[in-house]
């Protein structure tokens, strides 16, 4: 199988396999941006519920040195309670949403390397052509001399 390849059609394949190239790259570090603003989100929630956890442990010390337990702290404790509970819930959620985001950036790298592997193997075999076309050439121009 004989190709023509010409050197504007190489240097067109070279131009799309550096975009190919360049859009893989930003997409990764737009994911990567977005996993740390979902990990600080995460990070602050759990600075949060580590608050609310010491001060619950304070009160129920108090309670444990007084043997004493009041409406209101009982009332504290119980709105404590519920926000931690929330708070879980919601970094359960956002734990869920990152992992499958997480997961599908995985895959979706992998995708692009395979596609930027392809390409490489289609820039080496058009080099290649090219480099046998050139050769080619400078046979038939050196046996026309």
């Amino acid at each position: 199988l004989h190709l023509c390849v010409s050197q504007d059609e190489v240097e067109e394949l070279r131009a799309e396999m550096e975009e190919v190239r360049d859009s893989y790259l930003e997409e990764e570090v737009y994911q990567v941006q977005e996993l740390r603003r979902e990990l600080d989100r995460a990070n602050k929630n759990c600075r949060i519920l580590q608050y609310r956890l010491r001060k619950a442990e304070q009160k129920s010390l108090r309670v444990a040195q007084t043997g004493h337990v009041d409406g209101e702290l009982l009332r504290s404790l119980e709105q404590d309670l519920k926000v931690a509970k929330d708070v879980s819930v919601r970094l359960h959620n956002e734990l869920e949403s990152t992992e499958d985001k997480r997961s599908r950036a995985e895959d979706e790298n992998e995708t692009l390397r395979q596609k930027i592997i392809e390409v490489e193997i289609s820039k080496q075999a058009l080099h290649n052509e090219l480099d046998r076309i050139k050769e080619v050439r400078r046979r038939r121009v050196a046996s026309i001399c």
